[in-house]
């Protein structure tokens, strides 16, 4: 009993200290963001709202912050319906070329994001697309294809295909069998993969500095000319934001995963 007590406070005291390895910098720079200094030091002198204000009120930042969202909520769209398609398209019907679609699905996650941004800057130099928002949009929808096919093919080859076959057989058409059997099944996991799509065009710096032109950068891209010109707290009230941001998308996805589950396991008895 006491060797298996010893066993479970040494597990306890390993994951502590993994948690806190990991979690470490992010709570460091949680705590900087309070700080009442004029430049990052640690450690910072604490406390005060400074940097918030400063981050709400600018015009720069709020700029980028709108920047930001609206090719995020672009490459969220364009995302989530391309990656669905490709996983319904793969998982319930007869494609000839199944694992070319898969392998291109995917692919994105494998190529590092420098040639994808070199590429893309030569595609779009010669359509006059630089700076563009849809541009930009399109190259973040490239990264994030891979997370929603990855998510909505996962949770369609947990779905029964006799529920949907029932639906045929009752005298549905195909496309009324995927509006009202299996998209609705599979919301939880279309969301979620736009969730994951939304985060990935939220924190991207590679691809956008090539292509964002010399209109408002992004939010991603402003943090980093912040840091090369001056390193001000500002930086870590931004971050922190994001911080806030990527959790409470994070908790949301884990919600929509359990949803899913209990959705997956109805199926069959509907």
């Amino acid at each position: 009993m006491g060797d298996t007590a010893n066993i479970r406070r040494m597990r306890f005291l390993l994951i502590a200290a993994v948690a806190l390895y990991l979690t470490g910098p992010t709570l460091v720079v949680v705590w900087l963001s309070f700080s009442t200094d004029d430049v990052l030091r640690f450690p910072p002198q604490l406390f005060s709202w400074r940097w918030y204000q400063e981050f709400v009120f600018d015009e720069r930042w709020n700029e980028a912050v709108l920047r930001t969202l609206f090719v995020g909520g672009l490459a969220t769209l364009f995302s989530t319906t391309i990656g669905s398609i490709a996983a319904f398209g793969v998982a319930r019907t007869k494609l000839p070329a199944k694992r070319l679609v898969e392998a291109l699905a995917i692919a994105p996650l494998v190529v590092p994001p420098i040639i994808l941004a070199t590429g893309g800057y030569s595609l779009f130099a010669k359509l006059d697309m630089i700076g563009s928002n849809i541009g930009l949009a399109v190259l973040h929808t490239v990264l994030g294809v891979p997370y929603v096919y990855l998510i909505v093919a996962s949770a369609l080859a947990r779905i029964d295909p006799s529920i949907e076959l029932a639906a045929l057989s009752l005298g549905a058409n195909r496309w009324r069998t995927i509006r009202d059997v299996t998209m609705p099944v599979n919301l939880p996991a279309i969301i979620t993969g736009g969730l994951f799509a939304f985060l990935i065009s939220f924190d991207e710096v590679v691809v956008t500095v090539f292509v964002s032109g010399s209109l408002a950068p992004t939010l991603p891209v402003r943090i980093f000319s912040s840091l090369s010109m001056a390193a001000s707290p500002v930086v870590a009230a931004v971050s922190t934001v994001q911080i806030i941001i990527a959790v409470v998308l994070m908790w949301m996805a884990g919600i929509l995963q359990r949803w899913q589950r209990r959705w997956a396991e109805a199926a069959p008895a509907m």
